[in-house]
């Protein structure tokens, strides 16, 4: 929800990280949540009404999961593929992928996207 948060183009900013074909996937729990906040009002919902129309235009997969959480089904998504490399700015989500060498996307200082971790 960054671009809308913070008028930050992670899309582009992911682009220039990664500099190999790389494809985007997201999982449906976590694309629900985004929903829900949409439905409100204020800054959190308008944010979250932009990352939607994002989503779209950026054709990001939506991947089902068999769990219903998002924080469990991104878990879930990770061990699906074979370099995963997570976008989250989730402090907890970051330190379980640090642990198991899982490289992360995060906004960094709200005007930047840096990666932790081996992206190679």
């Amino acid at each position: 929800m960054a671009p809308g948060e913070l008028g930050l183009d992670v899309f582009e900013e992911i682009d220039e990280l990664l500099v190999d074909n790389y494809s985007m996937v997201m999982p449906e729990p976590v694309k629900t949540e985004i929903r829900k906040l949409a439905r409100g009002r204020g800054k959190e919902s308008r944010a979250a009404k932009i990352a939607l129309e994002l989503l779209d235009r950026k054709n990001v997969e939506i991947v089902e999961t068999k769990r219903i959480d998002g924080d469990s089904s991104i878990i879930e998504l990770a061990r699906r593929y074979e370099k995963p490399v997570i976008a989250t700015n989730d402090k907890n989500l970051r330190n379980q992928f640090r642990k198991r060498s899982v490289p992360t996307v995060y906004v960094r200082t709200k005007d930047h996207v840096e990666v932790e971790g081996d992206i190679r």
